[in-house]
């Protein structure tokens, strides 16, 4: 019996080290990937944690082109966003699809009068 309880203690720990979060290179969903990597940033910016501040409109950044900004980088006057080449493309294009699902969610949510 205690052969067993023995052998089982070295185990414990890096079961315990599975059930946290995933590193980022591992993240595949949008939500989570724009929590770790641009809603701190974007709040800091006054654009809102989810860009609430940038108006939704027929010239707003397509799903590929919010793909490319993030990858590569966005040089229209936007010279402060970083890149983040380090992600696969199946990272950004979640990260473009929750960006862009999340603000036509703002945009149909009706007003605040506050």
């Amino acid at each position: 019996m205690k052969l067993l309880r023995y052998s089982v203690l070295p185990i414990i720990p890096l079961l315990l080290t599975a059930c946290g979060e995933p590193p980022p290179e591992r993240m595949k969903q949008g939500d989570k990937l724009y929590a770790y990597y641009c809603q701190n940033c974007h709040q800091k910016a006054g654009l809102g944690p989810f860009l609430e501040q940038v108006p939704l409109t027929e010239r707003s950044l397509q799903r590929h082109e919010i793909v490319l900004m993030i990858k590569h980088g966005y040089d229209q006057g936007h010279t402060h966003m970083p890149t983040f080449s380090q992600l696969s493309d199946l990272q950004a294009d979640a990260l473009a699809e929750f960006v862009i699902e999340r603000r036509r969610a703002q945009a149909r949510a009706p007003s605040n009068p506050n």
